[in-house]
């Protein structure tokens, strides 16, 4: 037989034998899809998975190429299945045969209706590189198989009921880029062996049961940008190797039982945009390499056991947009080098001990829109260049030591909603001060040495909600402008030297369900 005949025919041979393969794998494939659809229930009409059908008459291989959510490569294999939200599914995965995707690179079924467990036969995906399971109601421990998912980069099982806890063989991925398990109730230890999963940018184990320490390992993670261990019961100190963490962006630790110094070593995390410590058991200061953090945006570490004083090093953060140190126990005055800090918008000092006066530079940051000095041992004089936060929508200086005239321009911008400067020895005519922020929806000016006539300088402001201004010594007959604020609910102004009728007006703010005009000079109801 000449050679191109042996040829042409090793040729057509190899051509059937894999047609008949591919054919067997896409008939295999079509099984199981179909198989897996009628375990489904079907509440809805028409099915969301109308598509996945093959009908009786046709004289074609079978293929699922052209089904909804199905994606296949040259060969007709299924190689992705995505049915993330819109196919609404409802059922498990009991009767999904994975081992019958050999060729599954990508399976997304995010935001569905399915119930019961994860099965341990998911590990027969051998070249799974993206899994999404969230937005899920399946329960059940994750299955320790799903480390033979070597090639995995992308791990997604939020917002479900998973429960037990993290399996060490997760360390096994060593693929893994993203691993997202938050929303769930995880509980147990971080294993040790995450500190294998040295390609992770992205961790997210936040909202869980977790507890015990941080592993040290974690330091290990060299490309991670995002940290999210918040809402859990982690106890212990905030380990020191997470200074190795260079490329991180976003720290969340938040709400945990952390306890212990900030470790001197956060001041390596030169890329760290947001750090959230907030609502743990931190103690001992600040350190003062905090100022090296020059990318920072965002710093929360309120409701924490901190103490001593604002390091100066602050101002050298001048990216920074939120400040958050409330309710704790830091001390000292406030350092003028708070002035440099110009792209801060909110600035929250309140239920600390802090003394001495505010500082004029604080009239530096013209975006400021949040200040909360409230309930510290703060005094002096208000200066005058609070005036130039034309931003500012809320400012609360209420339970300090504060004194001298308030009589800034506060209301320079028109932007202020929120203002609080109860239990001080503020004095002067607050209230021509306010006659122009007409956006008011609060007010306490109780317990000061507030005067003025109350009949000529009380504004019209349409949403005033609650006005305080008793324990002060303010004069003249009340307002019928009072009457033109359709939603004030609390109006306090006794124990002042107020005069005079009840005008009738005052009848007109249908909200106001708290009233006290006691200890004035009042004559009664306007006949």
């Amino acid at each position: 037989m000449a050679l191109p005949t042996l040829i042409k025919r090793a040729f057509t041979f190899s051509l059937v034998y894999f047609s008949l393969f591919v054919a067997s794998d896409s008939t295999q494939e079509v099984d199981a899809l179909l198989r897996w659809k009628s375990s489904l229930q079907n509440d809805q009409n028409p099915s969301p998975l109308t598509s996945w059908s093959v009908s009786d008459h046709e004289n074609v291989t079978k293929s699922p190429c052209s089904w909804s959510g199905i994606s296949c490569n040259n060969a007709g294999s299924v190689i992705g299945i995505n049915l993330t939200g819109a196919s609404n599914l409802k059922g498990t995965l009991d009767e999904f045969s994975f081992s019958s995707f050999p060729h599954l690179t990508y399976l997304n079924l995010s935001i569905n209706h399915l119930l019961g467990t994860i099965p341990p036969h998911i590990g027969n995906l051998s070249n799974l590189k993206y899994l999404d399971l969230s937005t899920n109601q399946l329960s059940g421990e994750i299955p320790r198989e799903i480390s033979l998912l070597t090639h995995l980069e992308v791990m997604r099982l939020v917002k479900n009921h998973l429960d037990g806890s993290i399996p060490r063989e997760v360390g096994q991925i060593t693929s893994l880029n993203e691993l997202l398990l938050f929303n769930n109730h995880l509980n147990g230890s971080i294993p040790e062996e995450i500190g294998y999963l040295t390609s992770l940018f992205n961790l997210d184990l936040s909202k869980n049961h977790l507890s015990g320490s941080i592993p040290a390992s974690i330091g290990n993670l060299s490309n991670l940008e995002f940290l999210y261990l918040g809402n859990n019961m982690f106890f212990g100190s905030i380990p020191g190797e997470i200074g190795n963490l260079k490329s991180l962006s976003r720290l969340k630790l938040r709400k945990n039982d952390l306890s212990g110094s900030l470790p001197s070593s956060i001041a390596n995390l030169t890329n760290l945009k947001f750090l959230n410590l907030r609502i743990n058991h931190l103690s001992g200061s600040i350190p003062e390499e905090i100022g090296k953090l020059k990318s920072l945006r965002l710093m929360r570490l309120s409701e924490n056991q901190l103490t001593g004083g604002l390091p100066p090093c602050i101002g050298n953060i001048s990216n920074l947009q939120k400040l958050s140190l409330g309710y704790n126990n830091i001390s000292g005055s406030i350092p003028h080098e708070i002035g440099n800090l110009k792209s801060l918008r909110s600035t929250r000092l309140g239920f600390n001990q802090l003394t001495g006066s505010v500082p004029p530079s604080l009239g530096n940051l013209s975006d400021l829109k949040f200040l909360y000095l409230h309930q510290n041992q703060l005094s002096g004089f208000i200066p005058q260049e609070i005036g130039n936060l034309v931003k500012l929508t809320k400012l609360q200086l209420y339970v300090n030591h504060f004194s001298g005239n308030f009589s800034h321009n506060i209301c320079q911008g028109g932007l202020l909603e929120y203002f609080s400067v109860r239990d001080n020895h503020f004095k002067g005519q607050i209230l021509k001060t306010l006659k122009n922020c007409t956006r008011l929806y609060r007010v306490h000016l109780e317990r000061n040495q507030f005067t003025g006539n109350i009949t000529e300088e009380f504004g019209f402001y349409t949403n005033l909600s609650l006005l305080d201004i008793s324990h002060n010594k303010f004069y003249g007959q009340i307002s019928s402008n009072f009457g033109k604020c359709p939603q004030l609910g609390t109006l306090n102004i006794s124990r002042n030297d107020i005069s005079g009728i009840i005008p009738p007006e005052i009848g007109n703010a249908i909200q106001l369900h708290h009233l006290d005009l006691s200890s004035n000079h009042l004559l009664g109801l306007e006949s």
